[in-house]
């Protein structure tokens, strides 16, 4: 009976979550447009985020896909990579950007450049700079698929950029440096207060899948992995899990799983987890909280801390998600 049962767990650890096609593809996407903004910025003093979410009044979080400080104004770019066709409509006095994908669905994005317009407010808000450390914000939104038609009128509009409009921006471009000394007061302060945010942790299923999100809790049979957890969850930067998922070793020992804890300077903990045990995470759009059992997971990396004390200290994400 304890080999079916070893040999059931090795089973169950083999599982494999392949990654979503789409998700690689804006994943890929939103990798190419940062390390040409890197690039584009590398050997200057300005500076670049991606993926920082910015809380609102009652504490939730917005996420800006790209935000890029040094110019004459701050960048807070949308990216947008589908394919097809897409159209703005004007329904209600709301612009809703239509995608007309090459199946036939038609997706309903909503107000797409009113979004990151009021992303820009919030962090103007969040900020709460004076007038003398204002800072001129510039919001748009980019289409990075070749493969999606877009209108010459919606290319015409002053919020939305091109590829060729962010690179002809940046100081290694030939754009103009005004922080070719450093950056100004008002950037600097602003800066700080980026540097504050926090963005999504990352999930990965054994497999290759991704999950975006906030990761909140290890439920109590994981194993000494929950105590550490609970002790250290503002300092663990990454968690990775090695597994030996061999048939042949179930037979002649149990299979196990390690973690291994990290913060910013290296490892600093190797514990086991009982593969029964699981995680506690919503994932990017959805309210719903999920569980997924460390049997199926890879690693995962935390970076959803916000700063939003005067000392400094980080904390984890508040738990919005419906049970």
């Amino acid at each position: 009976m304890w080999l079916g049962a070893r040999l059931h767990e090795v089973w169950l650890q083999r599982k494999k979550f392949s990654p979503i096609g789409h998700q690689v593809a804006g994943r890929e996407a939103e990798e190419h447009l940062t390390k040409i903004i890197s690039a584009g910025i590398e050997g200057t003093h300005w500076r670049m985020w991606e993926g920082l979410r910015i809380p609102n009044k009652d504490g939730r979080r917005r996420e800006v896909d790209c935000i890029v400080v040094g110019g004459e104004k701050v960048l807070m770019i949308e990216q947008k990579h589908w394919s097809g066709e897409m159209e703005i409509i004007s329904e209600g006095g709301r612009e809703k950007v239509i995608q007309h994908r090459r199946s036939g669905d038609k997706m309903d994005h909503g107000d797409v450049f009113g979004t990151i317009k009021l992303k820009t407010t919030i962090l103007q808000y969040h900020h709460g700079a004076s007038e003398f450390f204002a800072v001129e914000m510039l919001p748009f939104v980019i289409f990075s698929n070749r493969n999606l038609v877009v209108p010459d009128s919606v290319k015409a509009r002053e919020d939305c950029w091109s590829l060729a409009d962010i690179l002809d921006y940046l100081p290694k471009s030939g754009g103009v440096d005004p922080s070719k000394d450093g950056l100004s007061v008002p950037h600097a302060a602003l800066a700080a207060t980026l540097d504050r945010l926090g963005s999504w942790d990352t999930l990965h299923h054994y497999g290759g899948q991704q999950t975006i999100g906030d990761i909140y809790s290890i439920s109590e049979n994981s194993g000494h992995l929950a105590s550490l957890f609970k002790q250290h969850r503002e300092r663990i930067t990454k968690i990775k899990i090695l597994a030996d998922r061999s048939l042949w070793k179930a037979i002649i020992k149990r299979p196990t799983l390690t973690a291994e804890l990290f913060d910013e300077e290296g490892m600093f903990e190797v514990c086991g987890v009982e593969p029964g045990g699981c995680l506690n995470y919503r994932g990017a759009g959805s309210r719903q909280r999920k569980t997924l059992e460390w049997r199926h997971i890879a690693g995962m990396e935390l970076t959803s801390r916000i700063v939003d004390d005067e000392d400094g200290v980080p904390r984890a994400p508040t738990d919005y998600s419906k049970q």
